[in-house]
């Protein structure tokens, strides 16, 4: 029976060529893992100033999806990216995360194109997700996309400054590194009015299936950790994909909320709408 188990999986492996199967990726990135891979990042970071975003309204909106998993037809990332740039109120958008859903160059050469049209009225900003590694990806985010560990910060015509903080969680971790950044980071919560942390794996095993294995979750340690670090430091939002579902959840005053899925094969899609004002909400929003 074991044999058998063993001749199946080969199997699958076998058939990796195929754009949009890549079996063996999933087990073996090709890409580097969280540590290096972060370091790439925060090099790059080095090398180019963070993004500040000036003379914001003091209330504003952001549009969030994740897992467009592109094939080839944009059109419903063309709909999320026009809903938000058609919002007065939108100021800009997020993906976190599982752009890809086939190998090469193609799925964030159309995002970033998007992004650069009339498509995307303001800016959109994304993070990576396991699809964009276990394809052989990596390489094809870090061209168009350059860093998926930074910081934007956005100042109001009011004085406030808010922070959205944006994470690498492609290999069901964030690493040692990237977590000593977050944590010096957060030191300066308190010159902050809203901080907002965005990532693509989830935190909460409550979803788990098959369609998630192997990079699910977050190891045990470094869920509690993260989850103390997001209430010590009164984070307002944490924002997560991957399950392909609506999903909300609160612990320690702070509300996890994961995105549906933008993929032209589900039935229901929705992405979220977060207000930031005085206070900070959302709401999910169908995309019919």
């Amino acid at each position: 029976m074991k044999y058998r188990h063993i001749l199946i999986v080969l199997s699958l492996v076998a058939f990796t060529s195929c754009n949009r199967l890549d079996v063996a990726g999933m087990f073996f990135s090709s890409g580097t893992h969280t540590e290096d891979r972060v370091a790439e990042w925060l090099d790059w970071n080095e090398s180019h100033p963070a993004v500040v975003i000036t003379n914001a309204p003091d209330d504003y909106t952001v549009y969030v999806c994740s897992d467009i998993h592109l094939e080839g037809n944009t059109d419903r990332v063309e709909r999320f990216l026009r809903a938000e740039g058609s919002d007065p109120q939108g100021l800009f958008s997020i993906v976190n995360g599982d752009i890809a859903n086939e190998s090469g160059p193609r799925p964030f050469r159309q995002l970033d194109s998007l992004i650069h049209s009339s498509a995307a009225a303001d800016t959109c900003f994304v993070t990576i997700g396991n699809h964009d590694i276990y394809f052989d990806c990596q390489q094809y985010f870090q061209q168009y996309f350059h860093t998926s560990t930074y910081a934007v910060t956005v100042q109001t015509v009011g004085g406030v400054r808010d922070l959205f903080i944006f994470l690498d969680s492609g290999n069901a971790t964030h690493g040692r590194r990237q977590l000593r950044w977050l944590r010096d980071l957060l030191q300066q919560r308190d010159q902050y009015r809203h901080v907002v942390v965005n990532t693509h794996t989830c935190l909460f095993r409550t979803s788990y299936n098959y369609s998630t294995t192997p990079a699910a979750n977050l190891p045990e340690e470094e869920y509690y950790e993260l989850v103390d670090l997001m209430s010590s430091h009164n984070v307002s939002l944490f924002l997560m994909g991957h399950f392909h579902h609506k999903e909300e959840h609160a612990l320690g005053g702070v509300p996890y909320v994961m995105t549906d899925n933008l993929n032209d094969t589900h039935d229901a899609p929705s992405y979220l709408v977060v207000r930031c004002a005085d206070k900070i909400s959302y709401r999910y929003e169908d995309l019919y």
